[in-house]
């Protein structure tokens, strides 16, 4: 097989290129979201979605920091820190994210009745 064909398919490089730009959109949109409607729950979504894309970020960069032997030079504390960050980033981020959705939504509701 060619090398193109093994990075794109079998190494998800295709897969994560569309997930890291998935969460930048939804960040971004959130903080306009935010700055344009005064919204707490947009501010509550973007920093959820921030959250979500560094956990991506640090879980695409461990593999290559490990193979470098990047981890290994730092000690101990530093390699257990990237291995436990990412998922407790994710579960942040999720939080935040349907935290934000649910208080826009109330938010819109308060709005229309006045």
């Amino acid at each position: 097989m060619s090398l193109l064909f093994e990075t794109i398919v079998k190494g998800s490089f295709l897969m994560d290129c569309l997930g890291v730009i998935g969460l930048g959109l939804i960040s971004l949109s959130a903080v306009r979201l935010a700055q344009q409607r005064k919204s707490w729950g947009g501010s509550t979504m973007a920093a959820g979605a921030i959250a979500l894309l560094a956990a991506r970020l640090i879980v695409l960069f461990r593999t290559h920091l490990l193979a470098a032997g990047m981890l290994d030079l730092s000690g101990d504390s530093l390699a257990q820190l990237a291995f436990v960050l990412p998922t407790f980033l994710l579960t942040i981020g999720l939080a935040g994210v349907v935290w934000g959705i649910w208080a826009h939504e109330r938010w819109l509701r308060e709005m229309s009745r006045r």
